[in-house]
Formats: C-alpha cells, sequence, structure tokens
C-alpha cells in the first residue's frame, strides 16, 4: 500500500472521503460471497472478496500513518484492548448470567457521551439501521413481545396504507404510511431472529436469477418478454421458479 500511495496516481489522490463509497461496496461484495459459500459451497469468491475489504482496512491505516494519526499496528492494539474489555468472561474471571446484557452495558459504557439510545447508530441501509433502532429501544422494554403482535401491526399498517391509496392521497402521505409498513416488516423480521438487509439482498437475487431464466426461455421460444402481455410473462416466471425450486430438491 505504501509503494501503490507513491508509484499510483489513482491510489496517492484517494482521501478517506472518497473511499467511502468503494469501502461500502466491498461490505456488499463480502455478504454476496458469504451466500455463495452458503449456496454453492464455493469458497473462493469469499477469499477474494475478504482481501478486496482488507485493503480498504489497509488504505485507511496508510493515510491516517501519513496525517501522523496512527498506524495499522495502533488499529489492531485498539481492537485487542476492545475485544478483551468486552469479554471479561473470557479473559477475567467474570461470569455474567446474561451475555447479552452485559455486552451492551460494557457497549454503552464506552459512550457516555450519548444522551440518547438512539445516539451512535452508524448510518447504515434503512432496514438495516430500523432493526438496530429497534434493537435500542427493546433494551428498555419498548418491545413487542410476540411476533404474532408484530404481524397484527403489520396488518394494521398495510390497511392504513391501503386507505391512503384509496383516497388518492398525497405522496408525501403514500411515503409515510409506507415507511410505517417497512418499519413494522423490519421488526418482524428482528423478532424471528432475521436480517431484514439480508432477507431483502437474498430476494433480489433470486429475482434476478429467475428474470434471466425468464429471458433464456423467451430466447428460446423466439419471443420476445416486452412483446408479451402480462398473463404471458407471469406463466414465464412461474415456470422459472418452479426450475428453480426443482433444482434445489435434485441438487
Amino acid at each position: 500500500m505504501n509503494v501503490l500511495r507513491q508509484e499510483c496516481p489513482w491510489d496517492r489522490a484517494q482521501t478517506i472521503a472518497t473511499l467511502r463509497q468503494y469501502t461500502l461496496e466491498e461490505v456488499h461484495e463480502v455478504i454476496e460471497a458469504i451466500d455463495l459459500v452458503e449456496i454453492d459451497g464455493d469458497w473462493q469468491p469469499l477469499k477474494a472478496e475478504l482481501g478486496d475489504l482488507l485493503i480498504q482496512v489497509l488504505f485507511y491505516a496508510c493515510i491516517a500513518e501519513e496525517s501522523g494519526q496512527f498506524n495499522l499496528a495502533d488499529v489492531i492494539d485498539a481492537l485487542i484492548e476492545k475485544m478483551i474489555y468486552r469479554h471479561p468472561h473470557v479473559f477475567s474471571q467474570t461470569k455474567p448470567e446474561n451475555l447479552d446484557q452485559q455486552w451492551n452495558s460494557l457497549k454503552d459504557a464506552e459512550h457516555t457521551d450519548r444522551n440518547s439510545l438512539m445516539d451512535g447508530i452508524p448510518p447504515l441501509p434503512a432496514l438495516k439501521y430500523a432493526q438496530k433502532q429497534q434493537q435500542r429501544a427493546a433494551r428498555v422494554g419498548f418491545d413487542w413481545t410476540e411476533a404474532t403482535t408484530v404481524i397484527e401491526k403489520m396488518n394494521e399498517e398495510l390497511a392504513e396504507f391501503e386507505h391512503e391509496v384509496r383516497q388518492q392521497s398525497s405522496p408525501e402521505r403514500l411515503e409515510d404510511e409506507f415507511g410505517d409498513i417497512l418499519f413494522t416488516l423490519a421488526n418482524l423480521a428482528r423478532k424471528m431472529n432475521l436480517d431484514a438487509e439480508l432477507c431483502l439482498m437474498r430476494t433480489n437475487r433470486k429475482f434476478a436469477h429467475r428474470f434471466r431464466r425468464m429471458e433464456d426461455l423467451a430466447l428460446g421460444a423466439e419471443q420476445s418478454l416486452s412483446d408479451m402481455d402480462i398473463d404471458a410473462l407471469e406463466l414465464l416466471y412461474q415456470k422459472a421458479k418452479k426450475e428453480e425450486i426443482k433444482g434445489v430438491n435434485h441438487g
């Protein structure tokens, strides 16, 4: 990395601000590679993507060192110190009854400057951010006890949205009500121990796979998707879906 900063014009021009978009992309590519391990058992893309993510860490540390702030060793030392502090049940004789409660208490103690439980949540994608907010609120008991009650709330929000649609409400009002639906869905995922962001990423990937198969089926029949009506398109989609399910069952 030091050589790249000296010899490559692009690497030399980067700052911690310009690197942000690439870091976010690399994180998502790591998640994608993890899914490939689960789906296909292929670990090699994960090896490559972890390397790409690691170089982001090296990049930031290199820029910080050039600025006289800290170096990579400092980053690692700080991480070791943090992990020891947050794991007294491993590195000391403390044996708490509730590890999650201990973890949260220790993390909160690191941020005494926070005025609210809503403070300090990183700028995550919206679904993930929603679940983080809900986790924080649950610490003080502001939470539904059962997933079934969240489903009831979800149905209530859907009914409110439908009402606004039928009333031909303003885009702002529809946006507000639709946001309530997504927030409730994220909460339902949390109650079911699911990651809403990963669930949607998986469905996005599944839809793309099925749509590509629809294109292949249409091409094989010497047809174009754009020339088909919605019923014909739906039949193709269902065929692609059935093939996918059959492939999973026999794979």
